[in-house]
């Protein structure tokens, strides 16, 4: 993961504390909860991207054999491929 746990977790304050500041915003649980809560909802995000490389890896293993023997560029089929599944997925990153 790009940022460590410590980093999710002063965003999660510092979101908490912007949010705390905004007229109107009323929290219904603890600043621990809703401290966990955001930064589950961050680590899932920044996991997509993780997911989805893995997953492409385990599709190229397909195309073991002709990426070894140089019929197939595995760069090339590995940037065609996730930006194939970004697509249809509509994933944001």
């Amino acid at each position: 993961m790009k940022l460590s746990p410590e980093k999710i977790e002063a965003l999660a304050v510092d979101l908490i504390d912007a949010l705390a500041d905004i007229e109107g915003v009323l929290f219904r649980g603890d600043d621990t909860a809703l401290k966990l809560a955001i930064g589950a909802i961050i680590t899932d995000e920044l996991m997509v991207e993780e997911r989805l490389d893995a997953e492409v890896h385990r599709m190229l293993q397909a195309y073991k054999y002709e990426i070894t023997m140089e019929r197939l560029n595995y760069d090339e089929l590995y940037r065609k491929l996730r930006n194939k599944l970004i697509a249809e997925r509509k994933i944001v990153l």
